[in-house]
């Protein structure tokens, strides 16, 4: 039976996964919180890494590097660089550049190509194009403008990490993403509000803000709308792929 690692940072991103999952067991390694369950075909670790290239670099050598695995996913929400991407869509990167890699790193062929179909059936907007792992959260739409210059259509926080490592251990590799916001979002929340650790909203402190700045009610309730779509997509996504191509 095949084993694959599937990395998110976050606790809803994990569950995406999970839901699809039978003999569900938690277990720790060291600092991050990992589930070994089976799919249909294949026995799967789910690993949280919280957030950022330094934790997913410490989430993947928690595991002893490859543990003798199949097959390496990069997986969560992800901000559009492209003009027409949509929350919801699924991004399926073909390279992967930026912050934790050594240079430009691709991705496997064949596990990319059983992605593309597995979203095509399951009735996702998708496309294929490079990824920018970037060690900072871009904010506003300028930031993201100079990173889609570099040729990215995609960028997120921790992918350059696991792609590194899944290089040096010789792991094919799979990068899916969920759009979260788009390419001239402005994100006004201090991304403080998230422990980049545990990947849980910081309540008390949210709570706190939103009492002296009640404007940023409405660009709450946005990011929750937003999330629900890429936390659907991802659903549809990994139910469907791994009940058919792994």
């Amino acid at each position: 039976m095949r084993r694959i690692a599937v990395f998110a940072a976050l606790q809803w991103e994990c569950r995406t996964v999970l839901k699809h999952l039978r003999q569900i067991r938690r277990v720790h390694l060291g600092a991050f919180t990992c589930w070994q369950g089976c799919g249909p075909r294949c026995e799967v670790w789910v690993v949280k890494t919280g957030m950022g290239v330094e934790r997913a670099a410490a989430a993947v050598d928690a595991m002893g590097g490859a543990h003798g695995c199949d097959l390496f996913v990069s997986t969560g929400c992800a901000g559009g660089l492209a003009p027409a991407l949509q929350p919801g869509d699924l991004v399926i990167a073909n390279a992967i550049s930026g912050d934790g890699t050594p240079g430009t790193l691709t991705t496997a062929a064949a596990p990319r190509a059983d992605a593309v179909r597995a979203a095509e059936a399951a009735g996702l907007r998708r496309v294929e194009g490079p990824l920018l792992c970037s060690a900072t959260m871009l904010a506003t739409a300028s930031e993201k403008r100079a990173a889609a210059a570099r040729g990215a259509v995609v960028v997120e926080m921790e992918g350059g990490a696991i792609a590194a490592r899944a290089a040096a251990a010789a792991v094919p590799l799979l990068s899916v993403r969920a759009i979260l916001d788009t390419a001239e979002q402005e994100i006004g929340l201090p991304g403080t509000f998230i422990d980049p650790a545990s990947g849980t909203l910081r309540r008390l402190a949210l709570a706190g803000h939103m009492a002296t700045h009640p404007g940023v009610v409405a660009e709450l309730l946005a990011m929750q709308g937003m999330q629900s779509a890429a936390r659907d997509s991802l659903e549809r996504f990994f139910g469907r792929w791994l009940a058919e191509d792994v």
